[in-house]
Protein backbone atom coordinates (compact mmCIF):
# COMPACT_ATOMS: atom_id res chain seq x y z
CA UNK A 1 0.00 0.00 0.00
CA UNK A 2 1.13 3.21 -1.24
CA UNK A 3 1.67 6.01 1.27
CA UNK A 4 -1.22 9.01 0.64
CA UNK A 5 -0.46 12.89 0.96
CA UNK A 6 -3.05 14.98 3.02
CA UNK A 7 -3.64 18.29 2.57
CA UNK A 8 -4.73 20.27 5.71
CA UNK A 9 -7.05 23.03 4.95
CA UNK A 10 -9.16 26.12 6.11
CA UNK A 11 -9.18 29.57 6.80
CA UNK A 12 -6.86 31.19 8.47
CA UNK A 13 -7.58 30.58 12.23
CA UNK A 14 -9.79 27.48 11.81
CA UNK A 15 -7.25 25.40 13.80
CA UNK A 16 -5.88 23.68 11.45
CA UNK A 17 -1.99 23.62 12.72
CA UNK A 18 -3.45 22.79 16.39
CA UNK A 19 -5.10 19.96 14.96
CA UNK A 20 -2.30 18.60 12.80
CA UNK A 21 -0.12 18.95 16.17
CA UNK A 22 -2.48 16.77 18.14
CA UNK A 23 -3.05 15.01 15.59
CA UNK A 24 0.44 13.84 14.03
CA UNK A 25 2.97 11.22 15.45
CA UNK A 26 5.98 12.63 13.66
CA UNK A 27 7.19 15.99 12.92
CA UNK A 28 9.43 17.33 9.69
CA UNK A 29 9.74 20.56 7.97
CA UNK A 30 8.09 23.60 9.53
CA UNK A 31 5.70 21.32 11.21
CA UNK A 32 4.09 23.14 14.13
CA UNK A 33 4.26 27.12 12.94
CA UNK A 34 8.26 26.87 13.90
CA UNK A 35 8.34 29.98 11.45
CA UNK A 36 5.24 31.96 12.27
CA UNK A 37 5.39 34.89 12.96
CA UNK A 38 6.26 35.73 16.54
CA UNK A 39 4.16 37.75 19.44
CA UNK A 40 -0.04 37.66 19.72
CA UNK A 41 -1.59 34.58 17.42
CA UNK A 42 0.53 32.38 15.66
CA UNK A 43 -0.76 31.62 12.33
CA UNK A 44 1.57 29.32 9.93
CA UNK A 45 3.02 31.30 7.23
CA UNK A 46 4.85 28.47 4.88
CA UNK A 47 4.20 24.75 4.69
CA UNK A 48 4.22 22.43 7.25
CA UNK A 49 4.54 18.88 7.08
CA UNK A 50 4.38 15.56 9.37
CA UNK A 51 2.95 12.72 9.13
CA UNK A 52 0.43 9.87 10.64
CA UNK A 53 -0.05 5.85 10.53
CA UNK A 54 -3.37 4.83 10.04
CA UNK A 55 -4.14 0.76 9.18
CA UNK A 56 -0.01 0.41 8.40
CA UNK A 57 -0.33 3.33 5.84
CA UNK A 58 1.71 6.20 6.12
CA UNK A 59 0.09 9.71 5.66
CA UNK A 60 1.44 12.86 4.78
CA UNK A 61 0.24 15.52 6.32
CA UNK A 62 0.28 19.17 4.85
CA UNK A 63 -0.73 21.82 7.33
CA UNK A 64 -1.28 24.76 4.71
CA UNK A 65 -1.38 28.27 5.57
CA UNK A 66 -5.08 29.95 5.45
CA UNK A 67 -3.75 33.77 4.83
CA UNK A 68 -5.15 35.14 1.40
CA UNK A 69 -1.79 36.28 0.87
CA UNK A 70 0.27 32.76 1.14
CA UNK A 71 -1.95 31.18 -1.45
CA UNK A 72 0.71 30.83 -3.67
CA UNK A 73 2.32 27.65 -1.59
CA UNK A 74 -0.98 26.23 -1.27
CA UNK A 75 -1.28 25.97 -4.80
CA UNK A 76 1.75 24.20 -4.81
CA UNK A 77 1.00 21.96 -2.51
CA UNK A 78 -2.08 20.82 -3.74
CA UNK A 79 -0.50 19.48 -6.71
CA UNK A 80 0.36 15.94 -4.46
CA UNK A 81 -2.64 15.99 -2.91
CA UNK A 82 -4.36 12.83 -2.20
CA UNK A 83 -6.98 13.55 0.22
CA UNK A 84 -7.73 16.42 1.99
CA UNK A 85 -9.22 17.83 5.80
CA UNK A 86 -11.05 20.99 5.86
CA UNK A 87 -11.24 22.93 8.73
CA UNK A 88 -14.06 24.79 9.32
CA UNK A 89 -14.87 27.42 12.20
CA UNK A 90 -18.27 26.21 13.22
CA UNK A 91 -18.84 29.64 14.42
CA UNK A 92 -18.08 31.91 10.73
CA UNK A 93 -19.12 28.57 8.76
CA UNK A 94 -17.15 28.86 4.94
CA UNK A 95 -15.41 31.58 4.77
CA UNK A 96 -12.94 32.97 1.89
CA UNK A 97 -10.34 30.92 1.83
CA UNK A 98 -12.41 27.85 2.70
CA UNK A 99 -13.97 28.52 -0.55
CA UNK A 100 -10.70 28.47 -2.66
CA UNK A 101 -9.05 25.83 -0.69
CA UNK A 102 -12.87 23.77 -1.39
CA UNK A 103 -12.17 24.65 -5.14
CA UNK A 104 -8.47 22.97 -4.95
CA UNK A 105 -10.14 19.96 -3.29
CA UNK A 106 -12.65 19.80 -6.18
CA UNK A 107 -10.09 19.76 -8.39
CA UNK A 108 -7.29 17.09 -6.78
CA UNK A 109 -9.57 15.13 -4.48
CA UNK A 110 -13.21 15.72 -4.82
CA UNK A 111 -14.33 12.28 -3.70
CA UNK A 112 -11.78 12.15 -0.41
CA UNK A 113 -12.61 15.17 1.95
CA UNK A 114 -13.28 15.41 5.70
CA UNK A 115 -14.65 18.58 7.26
CA UNK A 116 -14.19 19.30 10.80
CA UNK A 117 -16.04 21.47 12.62
CA UNK A 118 -13.51 23.20 14.96
CA UNK A 119 -14.55 25.45 17.70
CA UNK A 120 -18.29 23.55 18.58
CA UNK A 121 -17.82 24.88 21.93
CA UNK A 122 -18.05 28.04 21.58
CA UNK A 123 -21.66 27.63 19.67
CA UNK A 124 -24.86 28.88 21.60
CA UNK A 125 -28.22 26.81 21.49
CA UNK A 126 -25.47 24.35 20.03
CA UNK A 127 -27.82 21.63 18.21
CA UNK A 128 -29.51 24.03 16.10
CA UNK A 129 -26.66 25.70 15.33
CA UNK A 130 -25.00 22.71 14.13
CA UNK A 131 -27.31 21.05 12.17
CA UNK A 132 -27.76 24.56 10.46
CA UNK A 133 -24.28 24.82 9.84
CA UNK A 134 -23.68 21.01 8.23
CA UNK A 135 -26.70 21.42 6.22
CA UNK A 136 -25.07 24.49 4.53
CA UNK A 137 -22.18 22.69 4.05
CA UNK A 138 -23.43 19.80 2.60
CA UNK A 139 -25.30 22.66 -0.11
CA UNK A 140 -21.55 24.00 -0.75
CA UNK A 141 -19.57 20.86 -1.14
CA UNK A 142 -22.13 20.08 -3.79
CA UNK A 143 -22.13 23.54 -5.04
CA UNK A 144 -17.97 22.90 -5.50
CA UNK A 145 -18.30 19.82 -6.96
CA UNK A 146 -17.32 18.03 -3.81
CA UNK A 147 -18.95 14.65 -2.52
CA UNK A 148 -21.92 15.39 -1.12
CA UNK A 149 -21.93 13.31 1.40
CA UNK A 150 -18.03 13.80 2.83
CA UNK A 151 -17.87 13.35 5.98
CA UNK A 152 -18.08 15.89 9.03
CA UNK A 153 -16.88 15.63 12.39
CA UNK A 154 -17.28 18.05 15.12
CA UNK A 155 -14.20 19.03 17.45
CA UNK A 156 -12.74 21.50 19.81
CA UNK A 157 -9.10 21.32 20.01
CA UNK A 158 -8.39 23.63 23.15
CA UNK A 159 -7.09 22.24 26.13
CA UNK A 160 -10.28 22.52 28.05
CA UNK A 161 -12.69 20.98 25.50
CA UNK A 162 -10.28 18.91 23.99
CA UNK A 163 -11.20 14.95 24.12
CA UNK A 164 -9.10 11.85 22.68
CA UNK A 165 -13.23 10.67 21.18
CA UNK A 166 -12.54 13.15 18.49
CA UNK A 167 -9.14 11.65 16.83
CA UNK A 168 -10.60 8.40 17.08
CA UNK A 169 -13.79 8.93 15.06
CA UNK A 170 -11.26 10.67 12.77
CA UNK A 171 -8.91 7.92 12.71
CA UNK A 172 -12.10 5.54 11.81
CA UNK A 173 -13.77 7.76 9.45
CA UNK A 174 -10.03 7.86 7.39
CA UNK A 175 -9.91 4.24 7.84
CA UNK A 176 -12.95 3.86 5.96
CA UNK A 177 -11.89 6.20 3.74
CA UNK A 178 -8.85 5.06 2.64
CA UNK A 179 -9.64 1.49 2.26
CA UNK A 180 -8.78 -0.12 -0.89
CA UNK A 181 -7.70 3.35 -2.08
CA UNK A 182 -4.94 3.28 -4.15
CA UNK A 183 -4.05 6.54 -6.08
CA UNK A 184 -1.80 6.39 -9.65
CA UNK A 185 1.18 6.63 -9.10
CA UNK A 186 4.63 7.05 -11.50
CA UNK A 187 7.30 5.15 -10.85
CA UNK A 188 8.51 4.48 -14.18
CA UNK A 189 9.04 7.93 -16.28
CA UNK A 190 12.02 9.68 -15.10
CA UNK A 191 12.16 11.43 -11.65
CA UNK A 192 10.53 14.41 -10.56
CA UNK A 193 10.49 15.85 -7.32
CA UNK A 194 8.37 18.86 -5.58
CA UNK A 195 11.13 20.89 -3.64
CA UNK A 196 9.06 22.49 -0.87
CA UNK A 197 12.36 23.46 1.38
CA UNK A 198 15.88 23.63 1.62
CA UNK A 199 18.60 24.24 4.39
CA UNK A 200 22.25 23.61 5.43
CA UNK A 201 23.02 21.46 8.06
CA UNK A 202 26.87 22.38 9.05
CA UNK A 203 29.12 20.07 8.67
CA UNK A 204 27.09 17.80 6.28
CA UNK A 205 25.17 19.43 3.28
CA UNK A 206 22.53 21.02 2.30
CA UNK A 207 18.92 19.46 3.11
CA UNK A 208 15.67 19.23 -0.21
CA UNK A 209 13.14 18.09 1.09
CA UNK A 210 9.63 17.05 -0.74
CA UNK A 211 7.41 14.64 -2.25
CA UNK A 212 8.39 12.38 -5.52
CA UNK A 213 5.48 12.97 -7.97
CA UNK A 214 7.49 10.58 -10.45
CA UNK A 215 10.28 8.12 -11.09
CA UNK A 216 12.35 6.78 -8.03
CA UNK A 217 15.24 8.16 -6.53
CA UNK A 218 18.34 5.87 -5.33
CA UNK A 219 21.56 6.93 -3.35
CA UNK A 220 24.16 7.80 -5.44
CA UNK A 221 22.00 9.26 -8.44
CA UNK A 222 22.52 12.70 -9.75
CA UNK A 223 19.37 15.25 -10.10
CA UNK A 224 19.43 18.84 -11.83
CA UNK A 225 18.40 22.29 -10.49
CA UNK A 226 17.37 22.88 -13.73
CA UNK A 227 16.79 26.98 -13.48
CA UNK A 228 20.28 27.15 -11.77
CA UNK A 229 21.90 24.52 -14.77
CA UNK A 230 23.45 22.76 -12.16
CA UNK A 231 23.79 19.06 -10.96
CA UNK A 232 24.54 17.13 -7.82
CA UNK A 233 25.00 13.76 -6.45
CA UNK A 234 22.46 12.86 -3.68
CA UNK A 235 24.82 11.62 -1.11
CA UNK A 236 21.80 10.13 1.59
CA UNK A 237 17.90 9.85 1.55
CA UNK A 238 15.62 9.63 4.69
CA UNK A 239 12.04 9.45 4.68
CA UNK A 240 9.96 10.16 8.05
CA UNK A 241 13.48 10.09 10.37
CA UNK A 242 14.26 6.73 8.68
CA UNK A 243 17.32 6.16 6.09
CA UNK A 244 16.35 4.80 3.01
CA UNK A 245 18.48 3.58 -0.51
CA UNK A 246 15.77 4.24 -2.85
CA UNK A 247 12.34 6.82 -2.71
CA UNK A 248 9.57 6.78 -5.13
CA UNK A 249 6.52 8.04 -6.33
CA UNK A 250 3.92 9.10 -3.50
CA UNK A 251 6.60 9.37 -1.00
CA UNK A 252 8.32 12.50 0.89
CA UNK A 253 11.79 12.13 1.19
CA UNK A 254 14.94 14.36 2.65
CA UNK A 255 17.53 14.42 -0.06
CA UNK A 256 21.23 15.04 1.24
CA UNK A 257 23.53 17.01 -1.31
CA UNK A 258 26.87 18.56 -1.20
CA UNK A 259 28.68 22.22 -2.27
CA UNK A 260 25.15 23.65 -2.55
CA UNK A 261 23.94 26.87 -1.52
CA UNK A 262 20.50 26.73 0.05
CA UNK A 263 19.92 30.39 -0.24
CA UNK A 264 19.95 30.01 -4.19
CA UNK A 265 17.06 27.68 -4.01
CA UNK A 266 13.40 28.08 -3.68
CA UNK A 267 10.11 26.31 -3.75
CA UNK A 268 10.30 24.52 -7.53
CA UNK A 269 10.60 20.98 -9.15
CA UNK A 270 13.94 19.03 -9.25
CA UNK A 271 14.25 15.95 -11.65
CA UNK A 272 17.01 13.97 -13.46
CA UNK A 273 19.75 15.90 -15.80
CA UNK A 274 18.69 17.04 -18.63
CA UNK A 275 14.91 16.17 -18.29
CA UNK A 276 13.40 19.67 -17.61
CA UNK A 277 13.25 22.14 -20.52
CA UNK A 278 12.38 26.12 -19.98
CA UNK A 279 9.19 26.68 -21.08
CA UNK A 280 8.42 30.03 -22.16
CA UNK A 281 4.94 29.76 -24.17
CA UNK A 282 2.39 27.23 -24.19
CA UNK A 283 -0.97 26.71 -25.91
CA UNK A 284 -3.37 25.30 -23.23
CA UNK A 285 -6.67 23.97 -23.04
CA UNK A 286 -8.81 25.90 -20.28
CA UNK A 287 -11.75 25.94 -18.24
CA UNK A 288 -13.16 28.67 -16.61
CA UNK A 289 -13.62 28.27 -12.86
CA UNK A 290 -17.36 29.67 -12.55
CA UNK A 291 -17.04 31.53 -9.31
CA UNK A 292 -14.52 33.86 -11.17
CA UNK A 293 -16.52 37.29 -11.70
CA UNK A 294 -14.61 39.11 -14.10
CA UNK A 295 -14.09 39.09 -17.34
CA UNK A 296 -10.95 38.64 -19.30
CA UNK A 297 -9.50 40.29 -21.89
CA UNK A 298 -6.72 38.87 -24.15
CA UNK A 299 -3.50 40.49 -23.42
CA UNK A 300 -4.43 40.51 -19.67
CA UNK A 301 -1.70 39.69 -17.03
CA UNK A 302 -2.22 36.47 -14.85
CA UNK A 303 -0.55 34.59 -11.88
CA UNK A 304 -0.03 30.91 -13.63
CA UNK A 305 0.32 28.45 -11.25
CA UNK A 306 2.02 25.67 -12.94
CA UNK A 307 4.70 22.79 -11.19
CA UNK A 308 5.52 24.63 -7.97
CA UNK A 309 6.07 27.78 -9.17
CA UNK A 310 3.90 30.67 -9.80
CA UNK A 311 4.58 32.97 -12.54
CA UNK A 312 3.30 36.35 -14.51
CA UNK A 313 2.08 35.60 -17.98
CA UNK A 314 -0.02 37.33 -20.93
CA UNK A 315 -2.65 35.58 -21.81
CA UNK A 316 -4.19 35.72 -25.24
CA UNK A 317 -8.16 33.36 -26.17
CA UNK A 318 -8.13 31.97 -29.14
CA UNK A 319 -10.44 29.55 -31.01
CA UNK A 320 -9.19 26.62 -33.32
CA UNK A 321 -10.59 27.39 -36.23
CA UNK A 322 -10.00 24.91 -39.33
CA UNK A 323 -6.61 23.95 -40.58
CA UNK A 324 -4.42 26.16 -42.73
CA UNK A 325 -2.98 26.00 -46.27
CA UNK A 326 0.18 24.92 -45.00
CA UNK A 327 -1.89 22.09 -42.85
CA UNK A 328 -1.26 23.99 -39.53
CA UNK A 329 -3.46 24.58 -37.23
CA UNK A 330 -5.61 28.47 -36.97
CA UNK A 331 -6.69 30.10 -34.43
CA UNK A 332 -9.11 33.15 -34.28
CA UNK A 333 -7.97 35.79 -31.76
CA UNK A 334 -10.47 36.72 -29.51
CA UNK A 335 -10.99 39.93 -27.61
CA UNK A 336 -11.83 38.14 -24.06
CA UNK A 337 -12.29 34.55 -22.74
CA UNK A 338 -15.09 33.14 -24.72
CA UNK A 339 -16.04 29.42 -23.89
CA UNK A 340 -15.18 27.03 -26.00
CA UNK A 341 -11.42 28.33 -25.97
CA UNK A 342 -7.81 27.55 -25.33
CA UNK A 343 -5.26 29.92 -23.83
CA UNK A 344 -1.58 30.80 -24.99
CA UNK A 345 0.33 32.04 -22.76
CA UNK A 346 3.50 33.98 -22.77
CA UNK A 347 5.28 33.76 -19.54
CA UNK A 348 7.58 36.77 -17.90
CA UNK A 349 10.17 34.04 -17.44
CA UNK A 350 10.84 30.60 -18.67
CA UNK A 351 9.56 28.27 -15.98
CA UNK A 352 11.08 24.72 -15.83
CA UNK A 353 8.39 22.39 -15.43
CA UNK A 354 7.12 18.74 -16.74
CA UNK A 355 3.50 19.35 -15.30
CA UNK A 356 0.41 19.84 -17.74
CA UNK A 357 -1.79 20.92 -14.81
CA UNK A 358 -2.31 25.12 -14.09
CA UNK A 359 -4.30 27.40 -12.55
CA UNK A 360 -4.65 30.91 -13.62
CA UNK A 361 -5.04 33.11 -10.55
CA UNK A 362 -6.14 37.45 -9.80
CA UNK A 363 -4.01 37.01 -6.59
CA UNK A 364 -4.25 40.64 -6.18
CA UNK A 365 -7.52 40.74 -5.79
CA UNK A 366 -8.06 40.19 -2.06
CA UNK A 367 -11.48 40.70 -0.63
CA UNK A 368 -12.78 40.76 -4.10
CA UNK A 369 -14.68 37.30 -4.67
CA UNK A 370 -12.90 34.00 -6.08
CA UNK A 371 -9.45 34.99 -7.12
CA UNK A 372 -9.11 31.69 -9.32
CA UNK A 373 -10.11 32.49 -12.99
CA UNK A 374 -9.47 29.08 -14.88
CA UNK A 375 -7.80 25.64 -14.89
CA UNK A 376 -6.09 24.33 -17.57
CA UNK A 377 -3.59 22.31 -19.51
CA UNK A 378 -0.87 22.03 -21.43
CA UNK A 379 -1.90 20.97 -25.01
CA UNK A 380 1.83 22.48 -26.76
CA UNK A 381 5.12 23.63 -25.83
CA UNK A 382 5.66 26.47 -28.23
CA UNK A 383 9.22 27.92 -29.42
CA UNK A 384 10.06 31.46 -28.11
CA UNK A 385 8.79 33.95 -30.04
CA UNK A 386 7.65 31.15 -32.59
CA UNK A 387 4.10 32.08 -34.12
CA UNK A 388 0.50 30.56 -34.04
CA UNK A 389 -1.31 31.20 -37.39
CA UNK A 390 -4.07 33.69 -35.73
CA UNK A 391 -6.98 36.06 -37.32
CA UNK A 392 -9.18 38.46 -36.55
CA UNK A 393 -12.93 37.89 -37.96
CA UNK A 394 -13.98 41.49 -39.43
CA UNK A 395 -17.11 42.37 -41.28
CA UNK A 396 -17.90 44.84 -44.24
CA UNK A 397 -21.48 45.83 -45.28
CA UNK A 398 -22.68 47.91 -48.32
CA UNK A 399 -25.64 47.76 -50.90
CA UNK A 400 -26.57 46.79 -54.07
CA UNK A 401 -26.80 49.64 -56.26
CA UNK A 402 -27.47 48.76 -59.62
CA UNK A 403 -28.22 45.20 -61.49
CA UNK A 404 -26.66 44.40 -64.82
CA UNK A 405 -29.33 41.63 -66.14
CA UNK A 406 -27.35 40.66 -69.38
CA UNK A 407 -24.49 39.09 -67.32
CA UNK A 408 -25.88 38.22 -63.86
CA UNK A 409 -23.95 40.64 -62.37
CA UNK A 410 -24.25 43.53 -59.92
CA UNK A 411 -22.92 46.90 -59.41
CA UNK A 412 -22.53 47.47 -55.08
CA UNK A 413 -21.12 50.19 -53.26
CA UNK A 414 -20.94 51.73 -50.01
CA UNK A 415 -18.08 48.86 -48.36
CA UNK A 416 -15.17 50.23 -49.78
CA UNK A 417 -12.97 53.57 -50.45
CA UNK A 418 -12.01 54.76 -54.07
CA UNK A 419 -8.56 54.29 -53.61
CA UNK A 420 -8.80 49.97 -52.46
CA UNK A 421 -6.73 47.79 -53.66
CA UNK A 422 -9.92 45.03 -55.05
CA UNK A 423 -6.93 42.59 -56.28
CA UNK A 424 -6.90 41.57 -52.31
CA UNK A 425 -10.64 41.11 -52.29
CA UNK A 426 -11.40 39.23 -55.69
CA UNK A 427 -13.24 35.94 -55.81
CA UNK A 428 -14.30 36.69 -52.00
CA UNK A 429 -18.02 35.51 -51.15
CA UNK A 430 -20.46 38.29 -50.88
CA UNK A 431 -23.44 37.34 -48.68
CA UNK A 432 -27.21 38.99 -49.25
CA UNK A 433 -28.77 40.40 -45.64
CA UNK A 434 -32.43 39.65 -47.12
CA UNK A 435 -31.99 36.08 -49.15
CA UNK A 436 -28.78 34.30 -47.30
CA UNK A 437 -29.17 31.29 -49.64
CA UNK A 438 -27.94 33.74 -53.00
CA UNK A 439 -24.49 34.12 -52.79
CA UNK A 440 -21.95 35.81 -55.47
CA UNK A 441 -18.05 36.51 -55.75
CA UNK A 442 -15.91 39.92 -56.08
CA UNK A 443 -14.77 40.26 -59.64
CA UNK A 444 -12.91 43.61 -59.03
CA UNK A 445 -13.42 47.05 -59.31
CA UNK A 446 -16.05 49.38 -61.25
CA UNK A 447 -14.62 53.16 -61.71
CA UNK A 448 -12.49 54.74 -59.20
CA UNK A 449 -15.25 55.75 -56.35
CA UNK A 450 -15.12 52.27 -54.46
CA UNK A 451 -17.85 50.78 -56.58
CA UNK A 452 -17.05 47.26 -57.39
CA UNK A 453 -18.79 44.09 -59.84
CA UNK A 454 -20.11 41.07 -58.32
CA UNK A 455 -21.30 37.84 -60.06
CA UNK A 456 -24.16 35.76 -59.26
CA UNK A 457 -24.43 32.46 -60.72
CA UNK A 458 -27.19 31.49 -59.52
CA UNK A 459 -30.68 33.57 -57.43
CA UNK A 460 -29.82 36.37 -59.23
CA UNK A 461 -33.40 36.49 -60.66
CA UNK A 462 -34.45 37.24 -57.11
CA UNK A 463 -32.21 40.14 -56.38
CA UNK A 464 -33.45 43.73 -55.94
CA UNK A 465 -31.50 47.36 -55.78
CA UNK A 466 -30.90 48.55 -52.60
CA UNK A 467 -30.93 45.44 -50.77
CA UNK A 468 -27.96 45.15 -48.28
CA UNK A 469 -24.66 43.21 -48.98
CA UNK A 470 -22.41 41.59 -46.26
CA UNK A 471 -18.44 40.56 -46.68
CA UNK A 472 -17.09 38.20 -43.89
CA UNK A 473 -13.36 38.26 -43.84
CA UNK A 474 -10.25 36.93 -41.89
CA UNK A 475 -7.50 39.68 -40.89
CA UNK A 476 -4.35 37.44 -40.83
CA UNK A 477 -1.89 38.51 -37.36
CA UNK A 478 2.12 38.40 -37.42
CA UNK A 479 2.50 38.37 -41.02
CA UNK A 480 0.86 35.28 -41.72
Amino acid sequence: MCSLNVGILGHVDCGKTTFTKRFAEIASTSAFDKHSDGGGRRNTLDLGFSSVMISGRRLALVDCPGHAALIRAVLAASTVFDMAILLIDARNGIQAQTAEHMLLCKIFCPEKVIVILNKVDLLEEKEVSLEQTKKSIRKSLKLMGILESSPILEMSLDDQHFCEEYMENLRKTIEMLIENFEPPRNTKDPLLIAVDHCFSIKGKGTVLTGTITQGTLKIGEEIEFANLKEVRKVKSIESWKTSRDKIEAGERAAILVTNFEAARFSRAIVAVPEYLKPMKECLCDVEPIQFFRSSLSSRTKMHISIGYETVMAECQFLRKSGISNSGEDEFEQLDKMEMPCQVWLIFEKPVFVNSDFLMASRLDQNGKGCRFAFRGFVRKILEPNGKLIRFTRKHRTGFIDRLEQNSNSAICAGMFKGETNFSIFQNMQILIAENPEISGTIEGAFGKSGKFRVNFRDGFEKLQEKWKIHLFLKKYLNDN
